[in-house]
């Protein structure tokens, strides 16, 4: 990375259609691999938790009524806005519209308040060549007070070819095959979501909701939002997920909108590992693995 940092303050959750047209206004298309990239930090001072939001994203990923804290995953819907506001920068590596999430850590340190006043802080952090493509890392920090509440880290990939591999390039982030595994839950993803889900996590790449544009990057079509996959497969794991846990999520295929979503795994007194299908796929679009703290 470069040592020009930029400093992005908000005061309110970044709209999609603003997000969508800053990131075409600056749009970036080369990437020169010995100049890096800046730091670009965002940092939402005195945060607080829409409750009609917190309402809808409940209901649209099928959980109970919200209580008096935040669902586990809920705090993704609000850095996402600002991390789609960093990947559409101009001085981003390259443009949001050839980028892929492939890889999500979560950290828990202990349940939200939904009425808690909140700072978040989102940043990149390590830029990576890869064998076929470049990474990068976005890392969120969410606060209350002197005290950190959660974390999450978002690595993004660009297809392409930008040189010789960085020997930290090497992918290291493997989760064990599962041998013998439960069938914990089966359940059919709707159609016609994507956009509305888009709003509502801040995840507005196009790729969740056009299936234009999915067939146009060589899928079948749209696919949903590692967000609501992750949050409904919490819901059906078999026990309540821990105020203090870590997530690690390996995203290697999509979960297609309108397609029954399998859910197996194994557990033990330390956590789950688990793998998430997209039928009638025999191969895992998503493996993870849940860590109680």
């Amino acid at each position: 990375m470069t040592k020009e940092r930029l400093l992005l303050p908000i005061h309110r959750r970044p709209g999609a259609l603003a997000n969508i047209a800053l990131a075409v206004c600056g749009i970036s298309t080369t990437f020169t691999p010995g100049n890096g990239a800046p730091k670009i930090q965002i940092v939402w001072d005195d945060m607080e938790v829409n409750s009609a939001h917190l309402k809808d994203f409940g209901k649209i990923c099928g959980l109970s009524p919200p209580t008096e804290v935040l669902y586990p995953l809920y705090p993704l819907t609000l850095a996402f806005p600002l991390i789609m506001r960093i990947l559409g920068h101009k001085k981003a590596p390259l443009s949001v519209f050839r980028t892929l999430n492939t890889k999500l850590q979560v950290v828990s340190h202990r349940e939200i308040g939904v009425h808690e006043k909140l700072r978040l802080v989102c940043e990149t952090g390590a830029l990576r060549i890869v064998a076929k493509g470049l990474e990068m890392d976005i890392s969120s920090t969410v606060q209350a007070g002197n005290e950190i509440v959660w974390e999450s880290l978002h690595t993004f990939y660009y297809r392409g070819q930008f040189g010789k591999p960085d020997v930290s390039g090497v992918d290291h982030e493997k989760l064990s095959a599962i041998s013998r595994c439960n069938m914990w839950a089966s359940w059919y993803l709707s159609g016609g979501i994507g956009l509305r889900f888009a709003g509502i996590s801040g995840d507005t790449n196009g790729l969740h909701y056009s299936n234009w544009y999915a067939r146009m990057l060589g899928f079948d079509k749209a696919f949903a939002q590692p967000i609501l996959v992750l949050t409904k497969t919490l819901h059906c794991l078999p026990g309540p997920v821990a105020p203090n846990f870590g997530l690690q999520a390996l995203f290697r295929g999509p979960i297609y909108y309108s397609s029954y979503v399998n859910l197996k795994g194994i557990s033990d007194d330390t956590g789950v590992r688990f793998d998430i299908f997209c039928r009638p796929n025999s191969r895992p679009s998503v493996c993870c693995h849940l860590e109680h703290l």
